[in-house]
């Protein structure tokens, strides 16, 4: 630390985690070395950075009710890494616990989450042993039953046999595990387990007990957001509604949802799910009646416990199952009065005259689905403050990794990182796979990856970068590799920390500075205002023949088409002046263009949905 008084948690700061399973452990020494002088204003994540996210969030709440809780959430690493007391691998690993009707098939993938070599191989063979011997059977009878001057090619037949009916009988029960998935909310782990006596918590269990304790509150009274809001901390995560195709950001900011209290109690401690009884959210009215038998409205924003939208993000599919909330779908349609009912119907169907809307069921899945590092959540034109990214990536064949301070990279200038990272495919096999595997990620990362690139977004992500052994879905990893992946993000934010409040890095002065920051953001924003108001002054000027134009239909009188979204006297005078400054500003932006020389690549402003 320094003498400086501009360094203290006073300093505040906006920070967004990216998802990535256990890679997330790099997050909490992080946050805690960030803490040393920042306060967090506004903290974000999806999947494993939800995690990361909420406790950040509790215990920035604590500090700022005059406790600093941020050494323990530095411990946590440490705790992830130790051996379980029950033993059988480590604290991580226990957090993950299977269905009792998905063990079979938890094991078999288990198998291949953090062993490999001869280990592996054991492990996949001690969880398909049974369904295997049982398909060797056959063979394994043959050859018992042969006798005489047949013996020897008997015997070949049998154990041809005996290793198609072991491979066969392997692979066969491994689908019958996995087609029962559906009836198990499509996971192999709800996340949460009834806590019994010498039996290791469970990853919602332990989640929602660490939030509670470090924001100081108990489990009957669980940390929400309205208790972040009312300490001036905002915490936003991401989750994907497979059932409508869009991304949520948690908590909602509109209520439509309900939830059935008898399933959630599947994924949330008794207490969670009993103060979700006890808050309902806010009715807002329906035109239409509702039945809305054994569901609860979904808690409004401020009623709702923070573990709840962190477990929605952190649904890593099929390894956790999609979490169930209910919904109207308005758009079914009601048949006539005189419309037969038939008599077999399907989801779907319209339903009946005089039949009440039933809400059906949607799924949430996880949040890295649609928005793996939404960089953008706390954006704003012109920043008060840094939003700090922390990015991860899997380390390069053309790079060394001797050190600490290798595994994490920034631009070194402004030019730095503008060129793309690529994704190379080698051998007939792999390749198949990565080509696949790549048209998942474009999909679903296009957009993050561009944000990435952008002047102003760019020079102020730390990425880490992780072994093919660390992180990910390496859910048993030794004590060593979890402390050693945890150090990365200590790295990362002190990189942070030490270039926008020091000026330097690697205790050299650099250009990336705060306020290097804030003028390409200035450069950056005023170029795209440039751009924005030279075609808005053309479409205010140059209406197509016939059209009225935009100062005709601000100026209509009242019942004039079109009558939505009418204008109040005060806001059509306002409306009038606004628009004649804006044809003033569009008229000096013609003769010097502020998008000249501005940052490159330009980002682009535009309308879009909020969610």
């Amino acid at each position: 630390m320094t003498d400086n008084p501009n360094i203290s948690p006073s300093k505040k700061c906006d920070i967004v985690m990216k998802g990535g399973i256990t890679s997330g452990i790099v997050y909490p020494k992080a946050v805690t070395r960030l803490a040393q002088e920042y306060s967090f204003q506004s903290i974000g994540g999806t999947s494993a950075g939800a995690i990361a996210a909420a406790v950040t969030a509790a215990a920035e709440y604590r500090r700022r009710k005059g406790t600093d809780v941020f050494p323990e959430v530095d411990k946590i690493p440490g705790w992830l890494g130790e051996d379980a007391a029950s033993g059988g691998g480590s604290n991580l690993f226990h957090l993950f616990q299977p269905q009792k009707s998905m063990s079979g098939l938890y094991r078999v993938a288990a198998a291949f989450l953090g062993y490999k070599g001869w280990r592996c191989w054991l492990r996949l063979a001690a969880a398909v042993g049974l369904d295997a011997l049982l398909g060797a059977a056959p063979g394994l009878a043959v050859i018992a039953l042969l006798r005489g001057s047949h013996l020897i090619a008997g015997g070949i037949l049998g154990g041809v046999i005996a290793s198609a009916g072991l491979v066969l009988g392997a692979a066969g029960g491994v689908v019958l595990k996995a087609v029962r998935l559906p009836r198990n909310r499509f996971g192999l782990c709800t996340g949460y387990t009834e806590p019994s006596p010498g039996k290791p918590d469970s990853l919602t269990e332990w989640l929602n007990n660490k939030i509670n304790t470090l924001a100081g509150h108990s489990a009957e009274t669980p940390l929400t957001f309205g208790n972040l809001d009312d300490a001036g901390v905002t915490l936003k995560v991401i989750s994907t509604c497979l059932t409508l195709g869009r991304p949520y950001a948690m908590p909602f900011e509109t209520n439509e949802f309900y939830f059935s209290p008898a399933e959630m109690r599947l994924y949330f401690p008794e207490p969670v799910v009993d103060w979700m009884e006890q808050h309902p959210g806010t009715f807002t009215g329906h035109h239409e009646p509702v039945d809305t038998t054994g569901l609860v409205r979904f808690p409004d924003a401020r009623d709702l416990p923070v573990i709840v939208p962190t477990r929605f993000s952190l649904s890593f599919p099929l390894l956790f199952c999609a979490v169930p909330l209910y919904a109207v779908d308005w758009t079914r349609r009601r048949m006539a009065a005189d419309e037969p009912i038939p008599q077999k119907r399907v989801a779907g169907d319209a339903i009946g005259h005089k039949e009440p809307r039933r809400p059906e069921v949607v799924w949430f899945s996880d949040g890295g689905i649609c928005s793996n590092f939404p960089l953008h959540l706390f954006d704003s034109a012109l920043p008060r403050w840094p939003t700090f990214g922390l990015n991860l990536r899997e380390t390069r064949a053309d790079r060394e990794y001797k050190s600490l301070k290798d595994h994490v990279w920034m631009p070194g200038s402004n030019r730095g990182g503008i060129a793309q990272e690529w994704k190379r495919w080698s051998g007939t096999s792999c390749a198949t796979v990565s080509f696949v595997t790549s048209i998942v990620d474009a999909a679903r990362n296009w957009m993050d990856t561009l944000q990435t690139m952008v002047p102003g977004y760019r020079d102020r992500i730390a990425h880490i970068y992780l072994n093919p052994d660390q992180g990910g879905l390496n859910l048993n990893m030794p004590c060593k590799t979890v402390n050693e992946v945890s150090k990365y993000g200590s790295q990362a934010a002190s990189r942070l920390a030490d270039r926008f409040l020091r000026g330097i890095d690697d205790q050299k002065e650099t250009p990336m500075t705060w306020d290097n920051q804030r003028w390409i953001r200035y450069r950056s924003t005023m170029g795209l205002v440039s751009e924005f108001l030279a075609r808005f002054d053309v479409a205010l000027k140059n209406p197509e023949p016939g059209d009225r134009s935009y100062v005709e239909l601000i100026a209509r009188g009242h019942g004039t088409l079109p009558d939505c979204y009418p204008l109040t006297p005060k806001q059509r005078v306002c409306a009038g002046t606004v628009m004649d400054e804006i044809a003033i500003a569009g008229q000096h932006l013609e003769s010097c263009s502020l998008d000249d020389g501005a940052p490159k690549p330009a980002p682009s402003l535009r309308v879009r949905p909020k969610f």
